[in-house]
C-alpha cells in the first residue's frame, strides 16, 4: 500500500486530482455567475457539474500514465523517484493549500442539519421585495412589477404565511436600509429578494430567501420559464419556499399550486401593461390601461386574470368619474362575469364581479357573497379586503368593517388605500376626531394623491375647520387638473362655510360640465347640499342614482347628507340602495 501511495505522488496523481477539484469548484461558480443573468436553461449547472465528475477519473487515469516533460507529454515508464526539488515542493503546497482553502469555504456554506435547520426559527411572515430589473429597459419596469405583484398573490394563496403585499413592499425599492431593519418594520420573519430577467419570450427569475434577524441567505435558485408557462413558474417558486420553510399546506392548496394554464405571450403582456397603467389612478394612464385589458381579452378570449382586469378597471374608473358608468356597466359585468365562469378558483375575479355589482349595479347582497368567495379562496387577498370594508362601512355594519379593515393593514401596513379604508369606516361612525387623526397621517404617505386630500377635507369640514377643509380641497383639485369630483368638495366646502360667491361659482362650472358629459349629476347636488339648497340637492341626487355614480354609496351613512335625512324623498332615495 505504501508503494501505491509513493508510486501515486511520484506520477503526481495527487497534484493532479486536487488541481482538477480547484479548477472544478472555481468552473462551477462562473457557471453560476453566468446562471444569475444569462437565461440559460435551469439544467445548464447540472450538466457542467456532471461533466466534471466524468472528467475526474480520467483526469487521473492520465495523469497516472502521461508525464509532463520539457519536450511534451510523454508516457510515464520510469520508476526513478529521486528527490523531489524544492520548486516542486512549493508548488505542492500552494495547491493544497487552495484545495485547503476551498473545502473550509464549502464547508462553512454547507448547511449540515438538513432542511429543518435551515433557518434559525420557524418563519411564518414574509415580505417579496421589489425584483431587480435585468432587463436593461425602461419600457419593461410593467413587465417585471407585474410579476413582483403576481408572485406575490401566488405566495399570499398559502393560509399558513402572512405575506406583506406589494404596495408595502414597494416603499423599499432602491432603499438603503438594512434586511434586519426591513424586517422589523414589517414585523415578518424573512425577506424573498429576487431578479428578473428576460430574452425574447423566454424569462428567469432569480430567488434568495434571507432570514429577517440576522441577514443570513438561506437559499437561492433560478426558475427559467417561457411566457406561455409563465403562471407555472409562480408556481413553482411559491412551492419550493414553502418546502424550504415547512409551513403546511392544504389539499386544496396543493392541488391549486400544481395546477396552471397555458398563456398567449402577447395577451399576458398586454395585461401586465394594463394592469400597470390601470394602478396608477390618474384619468390618462386608467384609460390607457382599459384600451390594452380590452386587447389582451381580443387577444385571448380565455385568459380569466385579463377579464378579470378589464372589469375592475372600468369600475375604478367609473368611481372617479372618468368614464360614465351607463356607458360601462354592460362591458365591465359580462368581463367580471366571464372572468368567475373561466376560473372560479381565481379570486381577482370574485373581487372585480362584487365591484360591478355593488358599485355600478347598487346590488349589495351578490357582492358581498362574490366577496365572501373571493376571500375562501384567498384570505390574504388585500384588494377583497378593502373592497369587504367599504361595503361594510357603507351599509353601517360598522364593527365587522373595522375588522376587515385591519386585517388589510396587517398585511399591507404601508398602503394609504387600506388606511383609508379603517379612517372612513370611523368617519361613517361619526367617529370624526378619529377620523381626522388617521385622514392626516394618511396624507403623509402620499402627498401627491388628491383623493387623500379630498377625503381629509371632509373631515375637517365636520370638525367645522372650514378654512383648512378649503386648503385640502383646493389641493385635491390642483393636483387632479381640476377634476370635477374634486371641484364639487370645494363647492360644499365653501358653501357650507358661508362663502356663497365662490360655491355658486363652482356651482355654475359643474352644471355646464355636466350638460357636456364631463361631471357627474352627483357633482352638481353635493354643491348644493353645501349651500343648504335641498330640494335642488336631492333633484340631482335622484338623477345621480339614475346614471349609477359610484359614489351614491356615501349618501347612505356619510355625515355630509345628514341635513336631508329628514326629507322623505331622501330617505325613499336611501331605500332604493343595497
Amino acid at each position: 500500500m505504501r508503494q501505491l501511495f509513493e508510486e501515486l505522488k511520484r506520477r503526481k496523481v495527487f497534484r493532479v486530482a486536487a488541481m482538477y477539484l480547484i479548477v472544478s469548484w472555481l468552473v462551477l461558480q462562473v457557471v453560476d455567475v453566468f446562471m444569475e443573468f444569462m437565461p440559460l436553461p435551469e439544467w445548464t449547472s447540472r450538466l457542467v457539474f456532471l461533466l466534471l465528475v466524468v472528467g475526474f477519473p480520467v483526469a487521473l487515469l492520465l495523469a497516472w500514465a502521461l508525464e509532463l516533460t520539457p519536450d511534451g507529454l510523454r508516457l510515464d515508464i520510469s520508476a526513478k523517484a529521486g528527490k523531489k526539488p524544492d520548486r516542486s515542493r512549493r508548488l505542492d503546497l500552494f495547491i493544497f493549500g487552495a484545495l485547503a482553502t476551498v473545502l473550509g469555504f464549502v464547508a462553512w456554506n454547507h448547511d449540515w442539519n438538513g432542511k429543518s435547520e435551515l433557518v434559525s426559527g420557524d418563519i411564518r411572515s414574509l415580505v417579496v421585495l421589489p425584483l431587480d430589473n435585468l432587463i436593461n429597459d425602461p419600457e419593461q419596469a410593467y413587465f417585471v412589477q407585474g410579476m413582483h405583484e403576481a408572485l406575490i398573490t401566488e405566495l399570499s394563496k398559502i393560509e399558513a404565511i402572512h405575506v406583506i403585499s406589494r404596495t408595502s413592499a414597494m416603499k423599499y425599492k432602491n432603499s438603503n436600509k438594512s434586511v434586519p431593519e426591513i424586517a422589523d418594520e414589517l414585523g415578518v420573519d424573512a425577506i424573498i429578494e429576487g431578479s428578473v430577467l428576460r430574452a425574447g419570450n423566454t424569462v428567469r427569475v432569480t430567488v434568495q430567501l434571507i432570514d429577517g434577524s440576522s441577514d443570513r441567505h438561506l437559499w437561492a435558485d433560478n426558475f427559467d420559464r417561457e411566457l406561455t408557462d409563465i403562471l407555472a413558474l409562480y408556481a413553482d417558486i411559491t412551492r419550493e419556499i414553502v418546502d424550504r420553510i415547512r409551513v403546511e399546506v392544504t389539499p386544496a392548496e396543493a392541488v391549486e399550486l400544481a395546477t396552471h394554464k397555458m398563456v398567449d405571450p402577447a395577451a399576458y403582456e398586454l395585461y401586465l401593461k394594463g394592469n400597470f397603467f390601470c394602478g396608477k389612478w390618474a384619468p390618462t394612464e386608467m384609460l390607457r390601461g382599459i384600451e390594452l385589458m380590452r386587447q389582451a381579452v381580443h387577444k385571448d378570449p380565455d385568459f380569466a386574470s385579463a377579464h378579470a382586469g378589464l372589469a375592475i378597471c372600468l369600475q375604478y374608473a367609473a368611481f372617479f368619474d372618468y368614464v360614465a358608468p351607463r356607458e360601462i356597466s354592460a362591458e365591465a359585468s359580462a368581463a367580471a362575469e366571464r372572468a368567475v365562469e373561466l376560473d372560479e378558483q381565481l379570486a381577482e375575479a370574485w373581487v372585480s364581479l362584487a365591484a360591478v355589482n355593488y358599485y355600478l349595479k347598487y346590488d349589495g347582497p351578490s357582492s358581498e357573497r362574490a366577496l365572501q368567495r373571493a376571500l375562501e379562496i384567498n384570505p390574504s387577498s388585500v384588494r377583497a379586503l378593502n373592497h369587504y370594508s367599504w361595503l361594510l362601512g357603507e351599509t353601517g355594519r360598522f364593527e365587522e368593517g373595522l375588522a376587515a379593515a385591519r386585517r388589510a393593514i396587517r398585511l399591507d401596513p404601508l398602503s394609504a388605500t387600506t388606511h383609508i379604508s379603517m379612517a372612513q369606516i370611523h368617519y361613517l361612525k361619526r367617529e370624526n376626531e378619529i377620523a381626522l387623526r388617521l385622514y392626516e397621517q394618511i396624507v403623509e404617505l402620499d402627498r401627491h394623491d388628491p383623493s387623500l386630500h379630498f377625503y381629509l377635507g371632509w373631515a375637517q369640514e365636520q370638525s367645522r375647520e372650514y378654512d383648512k377643509a378649503i386648503l385640502s380641497h383646493i389641493e385635491a383639485i390642483d393636483l387632479s387638473d381640476r377634476a370635477p369630483l374634486y371641484l364639487s368638495g370645494l363647492g360644499h366646502a365653501y358653501g357650507i362655510a358661508g362663502q356663497t360667491v365662490e360655491a355658486e361659482e363652482i356651482l355654475k362650472e359643474l352644471v355646464r360640465q355636466e350638460h357636456d358629459g364631463l361631471a357627474q349629476p352627483l357633482h352638481v347636488a353635493v354643491v348644493h347640499l353645501g349651500l343648504k339648497n335641498f330640494e335642488e340637492a336631492i333633484d340631482w341626487l335622484e338623477r345621480s342614482f339614475e346614471a349609477r355614480n359610484s359614489q351614491m354609496m356615501y349618501i347612505m351613512m356619510a355625515p355630509q347628507f345628514d341635513p336631508l335625512r329628514n326629507h322623505e324623498r331622501f330617505a325613499r332615495l336611501v331605500g332604493r340602495m343595497p
